[in-house]
């Protein structure tokens, strides 16, 4: 019977197999990382003035920098489907910083939940949580959801693509079915990711790329303000060159509310 060490064995298999076989993939992943990780400490651990918004904003860019590096490890190690969890988190962060950023009606909403939800906790402690307060944190839920939220800052061609594309199947990986059975290491045939779905892992890592660039660019749409140009420069260069080795997908930035930075060169 193998113990953990003897399983553990196949994970630095794959590690060390995705690394030689898809070496430059992964270098652009780790520069995209160091790069997003530094602008953070640059930009925002330096800014003494941000209001609230924009705190809230610098913590969800610093999240997903964290996010991303767990999926990087992840998929290094041939963990695809949890990797996929991760990567829808960072997908939907990005599109609800879009929607703070833009709409402060949406941002007061967010903070209407926010509050429910920091009660709920509190209350589940003294155990005072009651089935009242549960069905009003759901149908605010309801009333902030994801769904809606997008409807109001991209257009219906965009919102069709984004939800019933990308977002689908980031999301099938989300919930419990034996749709990626198959993709983590050691599989059910106890052979590893490598050996089974090589181009699956290496598309994992594009995926992982596609979201630091987006992220990278709701940065700078979110602290443009707080940066020189050179700066700003310095962003647009790595985002133009992460994206360049990318196939054509559709970029995050909302198309209905008006961004001062838009990338277009990766449109369907």
């Amino acid at each position: 019977m193998s113990d953990y060490t003897d399983i553990s064995k196949k994970y630095s298999h794959v590690h060390n197999l995705s690394g030689k076989s898809f070496e430059k993939e992964c270098l652009a992943v780790e520069n995209a990382l160091s790069f997003s990780f530094n602008s953070y400490f640059e930009i925002v651990m330096t800014k003494k003035l941000f209001d609230e918004k924009s705190q809230m904003l610098a913590a969800l860019f610093y999240r997903n920098c964290v996010y991303l590096s767990a999926t990087y490890t992840l998929i290094r190690n041939g963990m695809l489907d949890p990797a996929g969890n991760n990567m829808r988190t960072v997908f939907e962060t990005v599109l609800w910083q879009y929607a703070y950023l833009s709409d402060n009606k949406i941002y007061e909403d967010l903070k209407e939940l926010a509050l429910l939800e920091e009660q709920k906790l509190e209350l589940i402690k003294k155990k005072a949580w009651s089935n009242t307060k549960e069905r009003e944190l759901e149908n605010l839920r309801r009333k902030y959801s994801l769904q809606k939220m997008m409807k109001r800052i991209y257009s219906k061609k965009s919102f069709e693509r984004f939800f019933f594309n990308q977002y689908w199947l980031l999301s099938h990986k989300s919930h419990s079915s034996t749709f990626g059975v198959n993709y983590n290491t050691p599989t059910m045939e106890n052979v590893t990711t490598m050996e089974k779905r090589p181009e699956e892992l290496k598309g994992n890592i594009n995926a992982t790329l596609y979201l630091c660039s987006e992220n990278l660019v709701c940065f700078l749409n979110c602290f443009s303000d707080f940066m020189s140009q050179e700066k700003i420069d310095n962003i647009m260069k790595n985002v133009n060159a992460i994206n360049i080795g990318l196939p054509p997908t559709l970029g995050l930035v909302p198309d209905m509310v008006d961004m001062k930075f838009k990338f277009n060169f990766r449109s369907l």
